[in-house]
């Protein structure tokens, strides 16, 4: 996770033409490489290729300080405009790869049990969001079952509006509970002990961990045009 906001950070703050090209190589390749579902994929690129070609072409022909006349088939703009309107474009597409691929990349349960042992995270509030990210996994599944009781009741009739806005009360009743008794059984297990606890999947930095963020660094330096 930290290499990904090294590159966005340093994306933000670097206009140079080959850092944005082979950021936005690592991380299409970094996309590709996290991505399980094809169809996904395809639509990821499609929508990123129109959101960059749009911020291009904003840039390309409203660019209030380019000065030099150029044109690109039927359009009309500057040079001034189409570079930078080429390196916003890269840089966007380049944001929207490398979030996308984090998130298709890490699991969020063990992003949070990183941040615990590595960041130092409270265990209150590590466990406290471990609990809240199972119990979004869990809502869709209080949703269909709150759904079939009501077609129960209604006969089989559609569910309107009003039905659904019925659902709210229990829905909250069940978060409610689910999290009284997720705090009793954190209790119980000796988290109200101000004490460190062990753990049983090790998500400590690693050599490989270390390796990879050196050589994304020096990707990074050398995408950027420095002299190492």
């Amino acid at each position: 996770m930290f290499v990904v906001f090294f590159y966005v950070t340093f994306l933000i703050l670097n206009m140079n033409v080959k850092f944005n090209i082979s950021v936005l190589v690592i991380s299409f390749l970094f996309v590709i490489m996290s991505a399980k579902r094809l169809r996904l994929l395809l639509s990821l690129f499609v929508a990123v290729i129109v959101f960059s070609f749009t911020i291009f072409l904003m840039n390309f022909l409203f660019f209030a300080a380019g000065k030099t006349p150029y044109s690109i088939v039927f359009l009309h703009g500057t040079y001034e405009g189409a570079v930078r309107g080429g390196v916003l474009a890269m840089r966007a597409a380049s944001v929207i790869f490398l979030s996308v691929g984090y998130l298709f990349s890490t699991e969020p349960f063990s992003m949070v049990q990183s941040f615990m042992q590595n960041l130092r995270l409270s265990e209150k509030i590590g466990y406290a969001l471990l609990i809240a990210l199972r119990e979004i996994y869990l809502f869709k599944n209080s949703l269909v079952n709150i759904e079939r009781a009501m077609l129960i009741r209604k006969s089989g009739k559609p569910i309107v509006l009003t039905d659904r806005l019925k659902m709210v009360l229990p829905l909250f009743a069940m978060v409610v509970r689910k999290g009284e008794r997720s705090a009793i059984a954190l209790e119980m297990r000796g988290m109200i002990l101000k004490r460190k606890g062990d753990y049983y999947r090790d998500m400590s930095l690693k050599t490989k961990d270390v390796l990879f963020l050196i050589i994304s660094i020096g990707l990074c330096i050398l995408g950027a045009g420095f002299n190492i």
